[in-house]
């Protein structure tokens, strides 16, 4: 399998964002990664999809939609990716538009479902309350916006975290971890995504012109990781093909590329002279290796239907036999800035009986 970098939720200056699709894909090949995925709030921009080149570097700029009722706009937001039409006209029932958009083969995401407010800069809460729900692609379990605003708890924090944004992530949110092994022990298949959020705000203070949140540091900070089973060749058609697959199936992790590369992570289980990968599934008949591999060491969890099986505390490779069903999902935590932050998490690979 190769590895492609994937940037999710950002928003352009055709919603609540400053930049221009040509401005956001040359912070894309400023931060060296391979594709970008734009969601405007109920607006789907046709036709939007295309590779830019620089310096003999390009990047992949897709074009997906952020949904919200407009008579509820403080709840219930949904990423829809790869639809290829609008979607905003069918806000007031996410149940059916996610309904036609498995139809179609396309992603529908919860956006930022445990999102907090904050009072002070005036910005609301924008959770996701509706767990009745059923038969979405997944969930963001690392938002970076809900995250400055779940650690900015006073002015001071606000300062200090805008002008210092390499100090406040801490790691995905908690609730966001509980609730998807939540469905996952109900049987759910469901797979977790990082999110940007990325709005690159522009402020102006009399003459001076502030960029909080550059879209170059959203780019290099959190990434959906995700394997393909080629590389990407610059047919447009094709790669989106390869990408929105393994969007779909789950095949990725999530890295947190702030506080260390997770470039190099892998994550499978070997059996029946297979290989199966994260969001994929495997016979566990006559047995099953999981194997490990992290870029450099770190502390190392192996989930198991919910529960951590195995923790080691200095880890960079190691593999494990496995005899029982269930899903399993890796995470890695390392040191930074003083802190332990959760650094890379894996979709499951789910074992099942012969």
């Amino acid at each position: 399998m190769e590895e492609i970098t994937v940037n999710l939720h950002n928003h352009s200056n055709m919603s609540d964002g400053s930049g221009t699709f040509y401005e956001i894909a040359q912070a894309g090949l400023d931060a060296g990664i391979d594709v970008i995925v734009t969601t405007d709030h109920n607006i789907y921009i046709q036709d939007n999809d295309k590779y830019y080149y620089r310096d003999g570097k390009r990047v992949l700029l897709l074009t997906g939609e952020e949904i919200h009722n407009p008579k509820n706009p403080h709840q219930n937001h949904l990423l829809i990716l790869n639809y290829g039409k609008e979607a905003s006209s069918r806000s007031s029932d996410l149940q059916d538009l996610i309904d036609d958009v498995n139809k179609t083969q396309s992603i529908s995401i919860l956006a930022h479902p445990f999102d907090q407010g904050l009072s002070l800069l005036r910005e609301p809460s924008i959770p996701w309350t509706n767990w009745e729900i059923k038969n979405f692609t997944g969930l963001e379990i690392f938002n970076l916006s809900s995250e400055f605003k779940k650690q900015s708890h006073n002015i001071f924090q606000i300062v200090k975290n805008a002008l210092d944004q390499k100090s406040f992530p801490v790691g995905p949110d908690e609730n966001s971890i509980i609730k998807w092994d939540e469905l996952l022990c109900k049987g759910i298949a469901v797979n977790a995504y990082s999110a940007s959020d990325a709005h690159q705000k522009v402020r102006r203070i009399g003459p001076f012109r502030l960029i909080t949140f550059p879209y170059a540091f959203h780019f290099s900070a959190l990434n959906n990781h995700l394997y393909v089973p080629e590389k990407l060749s610059g047919n447009l058609l094709k790669d989106k093909e390869l990408i929105y697959n393994s969007l779909r199936i789950g095949r990725s992790f999530v890295g947190f590329d702030l506080v260390a590369p997770t470039t190099g992570f892998r994550f499978f289980a070997e059996g029946e002279n297979r290989k199966a990968w994260p969001g994929e599934r495997m016979s566990i008949r006559n047995g099953v290796t999981i194997k490990i591999d992290i870029p450099q060491e770190s502390i190392c969890r192996l989930i198991h239907n919910g529960n951590v099986v195995r923790q080691w505390e200095k880890i960079k490779s190691v593999p494990v036999n496995i005899t029982e069903t269930g899903y399993y999902r890796v995470e890695c935590y390392l040191p930074y800035r003083h802190k332990l932050r959760g650094w890379i998490y894996s979709n499951p690979i789910y074992l099942l009986k012969g």
